[in-house]
């Protein structure tokens, strides 16, 4: 009996783990050298933090100064298969005459991020990130 309520509370605990773990936000950090719109929000070029929350299923784009930030509500995610491999990461951009839309947000180890789905005529605009091993 003693050794089942070990077993079971190991596994709650475990359970937990893997549950915080999951929670966890993941990240990117890019530098974008143009202003971009992200949420109807304005950024102007500049250093970029990118973290996906895969439970709420958002994405907060932060600058350096606290004023630089939003919530971008995820689209669907699309296969990275299909588009890149495991280890990329990249920052994409619909990019509709000079005006720049955060559209895509590709983290190594995850499928992407839709966050813009647009009908205009587009152009896609890539930030690549370098990933540090």
């Amino acid at each position: 009996m003693k050794t089942n309520i070990v077993a079971i509370g190991l596994a709650i605990l475990l359970a937990a783990a893997f549950g915080l773990a999951q929670s966890q936000p993941q990240q990117v950090s890019a530098k974008i050298p143009f202003e971009f719109t992200a949420a109807g929000k304005v950024f102007p070029a500049g250093q970029y933090n990118f973290s996906y929350n895969s439970v709420q299923r958002y994405v907060i784009v932060r600058g350096v100064d606290k004023e630089s930030e939003a919530r971008v509500i995820l689209v669907t995610m699309l296969a990275r298969g299909m588009h890149t491999t495991p280890s990329d990461a990249h920052v994409v951009f619909d990019k509709i005459g000079n005006n720049r839309f955060l559209s895509e947000l590709w983290i190594p180890g995850l499928d992407g991020l839709d966050l813009l789905s647009t009908k205009e005529k587009h152009e896609h605009e890539i930030v690549n990130v370098p990933v540090l091993p």
